[in-house]
């Protein structure tokens, strides 16, 4: 499967202007054969914790902008936005859509308490894996890259963990670091999708990227808005954890007693 990392350059609290800027790049995803189009965390705003009527516009407006990119092509979209609960309760939450617009989500499971998250969101509770064409997908949002233990717990079932973010710059080499760290010690595909440019006080580079399941880089990265495609092959995943079995030679019941 051929998957688009889309990195967009976010404006702040503006979900006309954003949406308006991911039809024009999923179009060229698109052209460019790509199946799969992943936006970064909070596309439709920026990471502005957005509540109120900013937070239902964003969500409507990406929602809406997933469904119809995924029916009138025939392809895979996901991206993270508000999601406003039940009881007014509000979550950051990843949402895949189907060619079919049926679509299902995950809800991040760690919010960021260092930038205030936590003050206005509701973590999630559980993880999410599903099958995309041929791929088993894993999706975690931003902070999520920090905790191990969710993606070594989905592993086995897992061939591509997607991260979708908004990462600032100043801590990039974390970021690039990490998802690295979860390709190599998971034998997965690992796609980190960030965004560009300022928002809130702060700078974003980007450095949206694919790894392999042995950590070897398949996209360059880059600091402008932009596209970048790679093809995913789940046999890739299977044959490399046959050949250096390190997943499977892990000792999960062990670890859960110490």
């Amino acid at each position: 499967m051929k998957i688009a990392l889309i990195q967009t350059d976010i404006a702040w609290n503006d979900p006309a202007t954003n949406v308006q800027s991911c039809a024009r790049l999923a179009t060229e995803a698109i052209a460019q054969g790509a199946e799969l189009l992943i936006y970064p965390e909070m596309f439709t705003s920026g990471f502005s914790l957005p509540v109120g009527e900013i937070a239902e516009n964003s969500a409507d407006a990406g929602r809406e902008l997933l469904r119809a990119t995924a029916r009138q092509h025939t392809v895979y979209t996901i991206g993270s936005l508000p999601e406003v609960g039940a009881q007014g309760e509000l979550f950051n939450t990843a949402y895949l859509y189907r060619p079919d617009g049926t679509h299902e989500s995950y809800r991040k499971l760690h919010l960021f308490s260092y930038g205030e998250e936590t003050s206005r969101y509701t973590a999630g509770e559980r993880t999410l894996t599903i099958k995309i064409g041929g791929l088993r997908c894993t999706l975690f949002i931003c902070y999520d890259l920090r905790f191990p233990l969710p993606f070594h717990q989905r592993a086995e079932e897992t061939d591509l963990f997607i991260v979708v973010a908004n990462w600032p710059a100043t801590r990039r080499e974390h970021w690039l670091t990490l998802l690295k760290a979860r390709a190599i010690e998971n034998q997965a595909y690992v796609a980190g999708v960030n965004r560009v440019g300022e928002g809130g006080g702060l700078y974003y580079s980007g450095d949206s990227i694919l790894f392999a399941p042995d950590g070897s880089a398949l996209t360059e990265i880059s600091s402008t808005q932009t596209i970048l495609t790679a093809n995913v092959d789940a046999g890739r995943v299977a044959a490399w954890r046959e050949n250096f079995p390190a997943v499977r030679d892990r000792r999960k019941a062990l670890y859960q007693s110490m």
